[in-house]
């Protein structure tokens, strides 16, 4: 998956666990998807496996299914 450096969530380079983790605008697009995670929750996520775990657990999704999920919500937020 090649997205956007622009983009503030760019999944091609967000499994570093010193990254800086969503910006506040990703974390507010975030939540308007997936309503059962808090931004708090949201701010403390630092990489594609930990948002796609967060995802997993609360949706009860098997683990393809959130994987599927957070790639089809990051491609659909890049300008």
């Amino acid at each position: 998956m090649c997205l956007s450096k622009s983009f503030p969530f760019n999944l091609e380079h967000y499994e570093d666990h010193d990254a800086p983790g969503l910006t506040p605008h990703s974390v507010q697009m975030a939540q308007a998807t997936w309503l059962r995670l808090t931004a708090a929750e949201l701010s403390g996520i630092r990489t594609t496996s930990e948002l796609i775990g967060r995802v997993e657990e609360r949706y009860g999704l098997s683990h393809e299914q959130a994987t599927r999920d957070v790639e089809f919500w990051a491609l659909d937020k890049q300008p």
